[in-house]
């Protein structure tokens, strides 16, 4: 195999590859010249600055010393002086003790030590110990964005920031004119200063967002402060001289005021929400001494309590809970330990509350004019004002209390299972199976219902009770006191008033050894209760010891036993009626 021939030594092409060779090298040094990073120039030896206001430079790397922080900016281009410098395409990175800073901005000019980036400028703070992102931030637009001076952030436009890690999640809208000091604190002097909660988890949030008028701010927004506070609920809303943030709540201190879109206005003695899992929302608002208002038709309402749980659903008010409404030209106000009004469907109330009821639990007294109703529970329907109540049911009228089961109505006609005892202010008691107390009218039925006082007792299928009268409209059966023993009656109809008892319709009565019979018969009492004449009307039958026959009418003193006939009368007897 033959070896290649080279050419000689001094042959042409030699020279034509030695000048392209040179050429080569003498591009790529130029090119690499013009494109390399370049450092910031120091100074002479006498102290001139090496920078001059014509010197350009691309691709570098600028680091200050910011006490114990240190600033480190990267650049693409980088000109002027060192009393007047500007980057371009900067992207910054400031090391703190709290937190690694990481930032972008299009341009960066520093004069007489201050620096100012420009807008749009994204910021972004990292855990130095895990470089996991705490919160990001961008400022919109392209006007200046930032100045920054020995560590001092004055925002010179608005500041969007999201926290993105623990309880102090949310959106915060910072105004123009925001600061940041050497420690990390926010700082607004002038609002408004918007927050935004966080949304999510499985049910609507409660705390929607704020809006103040100045704010502080540790890093992270953990802890901090507003002034003059709006917040946005769900359903309303609430204003406050102040808020303070803390890890695990936020809570407004001073008193304040709210209004609800049902229509409740008020104020409170003070506030808290307690901040949510991550991942949540703020699922409930507490209020704390609780005092609300509202108009109705026929009246304002009041609602009172010493602690409220404001939640999506509704209202959940526990401790010394009063609630006043208009009726008739007087109050309908019911008292309990805890009540629960709700408004939609959620959780944190019960379950088996349906949406536009209210319950209230803890022995509640239901209360209007002289009259009271007392349940271990209690509901309603708010719109109809139609209650139910639990059993065992305790009520009080102008005329007596009374004991029953459950029962269910409103202010104007209730009715009530039984077993119902009804204790009567005027003495004496009724007892059925179902009590109706319509105004001032009792109504007791039952398999009898039952009535009596002293020595007077007197049952039918149903007794009607008002004022002093006790009426027997289906039938009576009964005992009165009487001399010479008990006095037994039946009748079709019949009323017990105050000295008298007045039967109708198939009027039979018994004494000792003595029958009556009649279409009406009037019985008289005296003080002690006791039968002292009987008068008797409407083909009247007497039969017994006390003599035999009929007539039109009679008296009869069961005492004495006389007898005194009136009209046509046939039989026989002894005594002058005879």
């Amino acid at each position: 195999m033959r070896a290649l021939a080279l050419p000689p030594a001094r042959h042409p092409l030699w020279r034509g590859a030695g000048a392209a060779l040179l050429a080569s090298v003498l591009g790529l040094t130029i090119r690499f010249m013009l494109t390399s990073p370049r450092e910031l120039p120091g100074r002479t030896a006498a102290g001139d600055a090496l920078f001059s206001e014509r010197s350009r430079g691309t691709l570098g790397t600028l680091t200050e010393q910011l006490g114990p922080n240190r600033m480190v900016l990267d650049y693409k281009t980088i000109a002027g002086s060192e009393e007047d410098l500007r980057l371009e395409d900067v992207t910054g990175r400031l090391e703190e003790q709290a937190g690694l800073w990481r930032m972008t901005s299009p341009t960066a000019s520093r004069r007489e030590g201050v620096w100012t980036l420009s807008a749009p400028m994204d910021l972004q703070v990292l855990d130095p110990a895990t470089s996991q992102v705490l919160g990001k931030g961008r400022v919109e637009g392209t006007a200046p964005a930032l100045r920054w001076t020995g560590g001092l952030w004055e925002g010179l436009s608005p500041l969007h920031w999201e926290s993105l890690q623990g309880s102090s999640q949310g959106q915060w809208e910072l105004p123009a004119g925001w600061r940041r000091d050497v420690a990390g604190r926010f700082q607004v002097d002038r609002g408004p200063v918007v927050w935004h909660a966080p949304e999510g988890g499985p049910s609507r949030a409660t705390l929607l967002g704020m809006e103040a008028e100045r704010l502080w701010a540790t890093p992270g927004f953990q802890t901090g402060h507003l002034e003059q506070v709006r917040a946005r609920l769900t359903e309303g809303s609430l204003q406050a001289m102040a808020a303070d943030l803390a890890p695990d709540t936020v809570s407004w201190p001073a008193p304040l005021a709210f209004e609800r879109q049902d229509g409740w206005r008020g104020e409170a003695q003070g506030g808290r929400a307690p901040r949510p899992a991550p991942g949540s929302s703020f699922q409930q608002v507490e209020l704390r001494d609780f005092r609300a208002h509202r108009a109705l038709p026929g009246g304002l309402e009041n609602l009172a309590a010493e602690g409220v749980r404001w939640t999506p659903a509704g209202l959940r008010l526990e401790g010394n809970v009063v609630w006043d409404q208009p009726l008739d030209g007087q109050r309908l106000t019911l008292k309990a330990p805890r009540v629960f009004i709700r408004e939609a469907a959620g959780p944190d109330l019960p379950a088996s509350l349906p949406v536009g009821y209210a319950v209230a639990e803890g022995q509640p007294v239901l209360l209007w004019g002289s009259r009271s109703l007392a349940s271990p529970r209690m509901q309603v329907q708010r719109a109809s004002r139609r209650w139910h109540l639990q059993a065992p049911v305790l009520g009080r009228g102008e005329d007596g209390t009374f004991s029953s089961g459950a029962g269910s109505g409103d202010p104007r006609s209730w009715t009530f299972e039984g077993p119902v005892q009804v204790n009567l202010a005027s003495g004496g008691s009724l007892r059925g199976s179902r009590l109706v107390w319509a105004e001032s009218r009792w109504t007791l039925t039952g398999q009898p219902a039952a009535w009596s006082r002293l020595r007077e007792r007197l049952s039918g299928p149903r007794i009607l009770r008002q004022g002093e009268v006790v009426a027997f409209p289906e039938g009576l059966n009964g005992t009165l006191a009487a001399p010479d023993g008990d006095l037994f009656l039946r009748a079709e109809r019949g009323q017990s008033e105050a000295q008298r008892v007045v039967l109708s319709g198939g009027v039979e009565c018994r004494g000792q050894g003595w029958n009556l019979a009649a279409q009406a018969v009037t019985v008289t009492v005296g003080p002690d209760r006791s039968v002292k004449l009987i008068q008797a009307q409407g083909a009247v039958s007497l039969r017994g010891r006390l003599g035999e026959g009929q007539g039109e009418a009679l008296e009869l003193e069961p005492g004495p036993r006389i007898v005194r006939w009136q009209g046509r009368v046939r039989g026989k007897g002894a005594g002058p009626s005879w």
